[in-house]
């Protein structure tokens, strides 16, 4: 049988990618799941975008940025909020700065230039980056990359608009805007891959839902063993990349703190209140490593690991209070329990 002509399918579940640093982001890791590998490749051949479903704290952003890894491609990230308007993932316009440098009345060559006014979208750029670099700032403007991935994150903040108005640019792949005469996009243009994310926190409309293929993110197998098996990526060891050769954290602190968010998690459930997740298990880890990193004697930097998840993820786990959802006292009454919890053990 021929492999598939994708970069997505010759990735293996559990293969482990780096995701480089960048200005916006920090470096990370990415634990493939088959899932992930199989809708990517599906929307990669097919020329449909990914929508990622799945509660907050599962991967969903992440998983954008670790495709562009693969591909090698240049990531478009846009994050969406109740104000977001439909054109901003296309251009924006400060029309404001044109109308005060209208009235200022300034006649130097520059003046009212289109190129002062007019920023390209994710769009826009992912699909006629050639016209978008003209837009751009200089800092901006690089070559041609190979190819791009656009990032439209968390899309049910906004009314049922935005993504409606996606609807046409789906389907033809072009649009216009008004500083350029020639449409964006068309048939001869590369096309980019799109993630879109969404926490479900509002129905997205069919029409939409019917232009994507659709990967809804949850743990496989059981919750704790899910949380470790995304830990050890991060802080297991990697034999084949330098400077992980050794594992930077303890397997027993992982679990530990695993079996606490579980816990955490159980707390929360049936009181239609946000659970703790991956996101969540993560920051505690990354705070428990850079709080000990200095500790020479892993032993000892285990121990003190251990004694200090006790502690501290109450104030990272615990985002509501379960007794009362009023009552946030309820948390810091928690937060010393667990406290006195962890003085009581041997150090």
């Amino acid at each position: 049988m021929p492999p598939p002509k994708s970069p997505f399918a010759s990735l293996k579940a559990g293969t482990i990618t780096k995701l480089d640093e960048t200005v916006e982001y920090a470096q990370s890791w990415h634990q493939w799941s088959q899932p992930e590998i199989d809708a990517l490749t599906l929307a990669y051949a097919a020329g449909r975008p990914l929508l990622v479903r799945g509660e907050p704290g599962t991967g969903k952003t992440q998983l954008a940025r670790a495709a562009a890894q693969v591909l090698g491609w240049k990531l478009h990230a846009e994050t969406i909020h109740p104000r977001f308007e439909p054109h901003e993932l296309r251009f924006r316009f400060d029309a404001v700065k044109r109308l005060a440098d209208a009235q200022a009345g300034d006649k130097g060559a520059d003046a009212l230039d289109d190129h002062r006014y007019w920023r390209p979208g994710v769009l826009w750029k992912a699909y006629g980056w050639d016209s978008a670099i003209e837009f751009l700032p200089v800092v901006e403007r690089i070559a041609e990359p190979k190819g791009h991935v656009v990032l439209i994150d968390e899309i049910d903040k906004a009314d049922s608009d935005l993504p409606n108005s996606l609807l046409e640019v789906l389907a033809q792949r072009s649009f216009h805007v008004e500083p350029v005469a020639e449409p964006i996009g068309g048939p001869k243009v590369k096309p980019p891959l799109i993630v879109i994310t969404t926490n479900e926190e509002r129905d997205l409309p069919a029409a939409f839902l019917r232009r994507c293929i659709v990967l809804s993110l949850a743990p496989d197998g059981e919750y704790a063993g899910w949380l470790v098996a995304r830990g050890k990526a991060h802080f297991g060891a990697l034999e084949k990349v330098a400077g992980r050769e050794l594992a930077l954290m303890d397997d027993d602190v992982l679990w530990e703190a695993a079996a606490q968010l579980v816990k955490d998690r159980d707390a929360v459930a049936g009181l239609n209140l946000s659970k703790p997740g991956l996101a969540e298990y993560l920051d505690l880890l990354y705070a428990l490593h850079a709080l000990f990193e200095d500790e020479a004697d892993a032993g000892k930097r285990a121990t003190a690991q251990r004694k200090w998840l006790v502690r501290l993820s109450a104030y990272g786990y615990l985002k509501h209070s379960v007794d009362d959802p009023k009552n946030a006292a309820n948390q810091s009454t928690n937060a010393a329990e667990r406290g006195k919890t962890a003085d009581q053990e041997p150090r």
